[in-house]
């Protein structure tokens, strides 16, 4: 049974997608939401590294998922800081 992904859809991996809830697992087994992703230049948190080593990980997957979601982050930190006009 497949799991129906948050929208919207920012990015889809072969394993791994950035949505509106942050970065989730194609087969639904993983979800972590933006405000659980470390920073750029701070360290992966020990779940983190854990989930990259368990066997099955698509690491490569995982770190542009990763790096996407960062990038999600920034702009809508960025567009809801924006002043009114």
């Amino acid at each position: 049974m497949g799991h129906g992904l948050t929208e919207p859809v920012h990015w889809q991996g072969r394993q791994w997608a950035v949505t509106g809830y942050g970065i989730e697992a194609l087969g639904g087994r993983y979800h972590i939401p933006f405000a659980d992703l470390p920073d750029t230049g701070t360290a992966r948190p020990d779940w983190l590294d854990a989930l990259f080593r368990r066997y099955g990980t698509d690491g490569d997957d995982l770190s542009e998922a990763l790096k996407v979601a960062r990038t999600v982050r920034s702009g809508a930190k960025a567009t809801a800081s924006k002043p009114a006009a």
